[in-house]
């Protein structure tokens, strides 16, 4: 199972070759937490529920991103009400 990334760690990762690994939090709000992380292609963006990855996509920009992560939490919101969720975003 895939865990979310630590957050303190997500300014750049020491440990890899890759110097863009950098991530932006989107949205953190318990139990959520989303991500995104420029390839310089696309953005690729990751939600995590309680550090279980359960959503991930890519978009063509950060803006893109934010409206799909937005989408995704308005449809968990649906599932189990979270009245943060919309203010967060």
């Amino acid at each position: 199972m895939l865990e979310a990334p630590d957050i303190l760690s997500t300014s750049q990762d020491q440990e890899t070759d890759n110097p863009n690994t950098a991530l932006t939090v989107l949205y953190d709000s318990h139990p959520y937490t989303a991500y995104a992380e420029d390839l310089e292609f696309m953005w690729r963006w990751t939600i995590y529920r309680d550090h279980a990855l359960v959503q991930e996509g890519c978009s063509l920009t950060l803006d893109a991103s934010k409206h799909s992560i937005k989408h995704v939490m308005a449809f968990f919101n649906m599932k189990s009400p979270n009245s943060q969720i919309e203010e967060a975003l």
